[in-house]
This record gives C-alpha cells, structure tokens and sequence, in this order.
C-alpha cells in the first residue's frame, strides 16, 4: 500500500495493487476528499486479470494530474533513498 500526499489544500490518495493466488490483480484506490480521480471517482475497486488492471490503472493515471504528480514525485524519493544499484558509478 502506498500513499499519495496532495497539495496543502487538497486530500490524496492510498493505493493499494496486490496479486492474488490465482494471478489476478486486486486494485484499490481511495481518495480524500475533496481529491477525485479524471473521472470525478473517489474509490475504485477491483479484481482484474493482469492486462485488465494494468489498463485501468494506466487510464486513471493519465486522467489524473495530480496522481501523475504524486506518483512521480514518490518515485523521485525512492532513486534518491534508494538508488538504483551499485553499478550505476
């Protein structure tokens, strides 16, 4: 599960993307309000195949500026945490 911070006046989002036992994706977004997904959605849950999920996600995404943003910036923190292995210098 993660967690998607917003602005100072608006809510995020936690999400949580886990494979169940028989392959399928369990998909759940919650957002705060007032925050809402590009389609004006506040919850979704589902459980997909694969491909399913990988598509509705992706969709959510680009519809969502503000996900786009939470979730670049939280993969920003991770390199920087994190890096990118011992190799890289």
């Amino acid at each position: 599960m993660i967690r998607i911070d917003g602005d100072f006046e608006n809510g995020g989002a936690t999400i949580s993307v886990r494979k169940t036992k028989g392959g399928r994706i369990e998909l759940y977004i919650d957002c705060d309000r007032p925050q809402a997904l590009g389609d004006n959605t506040t919850v979704v849950s589902a459980t997909l195949p694969s491909d399913k999920a990988r598509e509705l996600l992706s969709k959510l995404v680009r519809e969502t500026p503000w996900l786009q943003q939470g979730l670049a910036m939280q993969r920003v923190e991770q390199l920087l945490t994190e890096g990118t292995g011992p190799a890289d210098w």
